[in-house]
Protein backbone atom coordinates (compact mmCIF):
# COMPACT_ATOMS: atom_id res chain seq x y z
CA UNK A 1 0.00 0.00 0.00
CA UNK A 2 2.82 2.43 0.81
CA UNK A 3 4.45 1.90 -2.60
CA UNK A 4 1.18 2.77 -4.38
CA UNK A 5 0.75 5.95 -2.27
CA UNK A 6 4.35 6.95 -2.96
CA UNK A 7 3.87 6.36 -6.70
CA UNK A 8 0.70 8.50 -6.74
CA UNK A 9 2.47 11.27 -4.84
CA UNK A 10 5.40 11.16 -7.26
CA UNK A 11 3.13 11.34 -10.32
CA UNK A 12 1.15 14.25 -8.85
CA UNK A 13 4.40 16.06 -8.03
CA UNK A 14 5.71 15.47 -11.59
CA UNK A 15 2.46 16.73 -13.13
CA UNK A 16 2.46 19.80 -10.89
CA UNK A 17 6.07 20.57 -11.81
CA UNK A 18 5.29 20.23 -15.53
CA UNK A 19 2.34 22.59 -15.20
CA UNK A 20 4.42 25.09 -13.24
CA UNK A 21 7.11 25.06 -15.93
CA UNK A 22 4.53 25.50 -18.68
CA UNK A 23 2.81 28.39 -16.93
CA UNK A 24 6.05 30.18 -16.07
CA UNK A 25 7.27 29.68 -19.64
CA UNK A 26 4.09 31.24 -21.02
CA UNK A 27 4.38 34.18 -18.67
CA UNK A 28 8.03 34.65 -19.62
CA UNK A 29 7.21 34.64 -23.34
CA UNK A 30 4.70 37.49 -23.01
CA UNK A 31 6.68 40.52 -24.09
CA UNK A 32 4.19 43.36 -24.53
CA UNK A 33 4.83 46.72 -26.13
CA UNK A 34 8.42 47.80 -26.74
CA UNK A 35 10.03 49.98 -24.10
CA UNK A 36 10.72 53.21 -25.99
CA UNK A 37 13.02 54.76 -23.39
CA UNK A 38 16.10 55.99 -25.21
CA UNK A 39 14.57 55.72 -28.68
CA UNK A 40 14.04 59.48 -29.11
CA UNK A 41 10.24 59.46 -28.61
CA UNK A 42 9.07 58.55 -32.12
CA UNK A 43 5.57 59.72 -33.14
CA UNK A 44 4.46 56.08 -33.43
CA UNK A 45 5.95 52.64 -32.96
CA UNK A 46 4.65 49.11 -33.48
CA UNK A 47 5.96 45.66 -32.66
CA UNK A 48 4.67 42.13 -33.08
CA UNK A 49 4.37 40.09 -29.89
CA UNK A 50 1.94 37.88 -28.00
CA UNK A 51 0.13 36.77 -31.17
CA UNK A 52 -0.66 40.27 -32.41
CA UNK A 53 0.68 43.81 -32.80
CA UNK A 54 1.19 46.54 -30.23
CA UNK A 55 0.79 50.05 -31.66
CA UNK A 56 2.02 52.97 -29.56
CA UNK A 57 1.22 56.55 -30.55
CA UNK A 58 2.77 59.66 -29.01
CA UNK A 59 0.07 61.71 -27.29
CA UNK A 60 2.21 64.24 -25.45
CA UNK A 61 5.87 65.21 -25.26
CA UNK A 62 7.05 67.32 -22.34
CA UNK A 63 10.05 68.48 -20.33
CA UNK A 64 9.95 67.52 -16.65
CA UNK A 65 11.13 69.74 -13.79
CA UNK A 66 14.47 67.93 -13.85
CA UNK A 67 15.02 69.08 -17.46
CA UNK A 68 14.59 65.63 -19.04
CA UNK A 69 12.20 65.07 -21.96
CA UNK A 70 9.44 62.47 -21.71
CA UNK A 71 6.74 61.17 -24.02
CA UNK A 72 3.32 59.79 -23.15
CA UNK A 73 2.03 57.03 -25.45
CA UNK A 74 -1.37 55.51 -25.98
CA UNK A 75 -1.10 51.73 -26.45
CA UNK A 76 -3.40 49.56 -28.56
CA UNK A 77 -3.08 45.80 -29.03
CA UNK A 78 -4.50 44.23 -32.19
CA UNK A 79 -4.73 40.44 -32.18
CA UNK A 80 -4.39 38.23 -35.27
CA UNK A 81 -8.18 38.05 -35.66
CA UNK A 82 -8.43 41.85 -35.85
CA UNK A 83 -9.68 42.43 -32.31
CA UNK A 84 -8.53 45.64 -30.66
CA UNK A 85 -7.75 46.30 -26.98
CA UNK A 86 -6.78 49.64 -25.49
CA UNK A 87 -4.13 49.28 -22.80
CA UNK A 88 -3.00 51.76 -20.14
CA UNK A 89 -0.86 54.60 -21.49
CA UNK A 90 2.89 54.51 -20.99
CA UNK A 91 5.53 57.14 -20.36
CA UNK A 92 9.08 56.90 -21.71
CA UNK A 93 12.15 59.10 -21.38
CA UNK A 94 13.28 60.59 -24.70
CA UNK A 95 17.00 60.57 -25.47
Amino acid sequence: MRARTAAKAASVLALGSALALTLSGAAFAASGPTNLTGKGCPSSYSNSADGGTYVQALTKKFVAANGLQYGDYSVIFRNAAGGKSTLPSREYRCY
